[in-house]
């Protein structure tokens, strides 16, 4: 699996599936009280583009990144608990089909939402700041507001994958969803 593997409603992941090269997030760089990896590249480019965000005023850091198919499979799970079925594959991945399993994806978040993966995080300052940035340093968007019958989830404003500062900015120039941009 590379970082530009498609990984959606359609495209899974093998439940074995580790991504190389996975390393702790600094601690300065993740929300208070949560742990995250991600692969070396992605850690790189999260630091830098967290810092060019800092510099700019906002506070931003990682809440969750790296989860196994396991990790996966609980959290899905627990959504499926939590709101039922229907609701919980709308905003939740089935195990082997999130982004995150890569190893190459974060949730980013801020004070103005207590750290919590809100949609009010969009029209934020920091929210706006990422969906206007990010892709200078490597990371899409996957799931933008307006976009759930394409991408099959709710609006996620906080769920950023990395693929590459050329490839990034190429998906922003392409103006298709991440998975419409990987398919093509």
């Amino acid at each position: 699996m590379t970082i530009l593997s498609p990984v959606d409603k359609d495209h899974a992941l093998p439940s074995d599936y580790v991504p190389p090269s996975l390393v702790a997030i600094p601690g300065a760089y993740l929300a208070p009280g949560w742990p995250g990896e991600l692969r070396q590249e992605a850690v790189d480019a999260l630091v830098r583009l967290l810092d060019e965000a800092a510099a700019a005023g906002h506070d931003v850091r990682a809440r969750s990144a790296y989860r196994s198919y396991a990790t996966q499979e609980g959290t899905f799970n627990y959504w499926v608990g939590q709101v039922g079925y229907d609701q919980a594959v709308r905003i939740s991945a089935m195990a082997g089909h999130s982004e995150h399993q890569l190893g190459t994806t974060a949730d980013l978040t801020s004070a103005a939402v207590g750290w919590d993966l809100l949609e009010s995080f969009g029209p934020t300052p920091e929210g706006q700041w990422l969906a206007a940035n990010s892709h200078n340093y490597g990371f899409a968007l996957s799931y933008p507001a307006g976009a759930e019958a394409i991408t099959g989830y709710a609006y996620e404003p906080w769920h950023f994958r990395y693929i590459g500062t050329a490839e990034a900015q190429a998906w922003k120039t392409s103006g298709l969803t991440l998975n419409q941009y990987l398919l093509q």
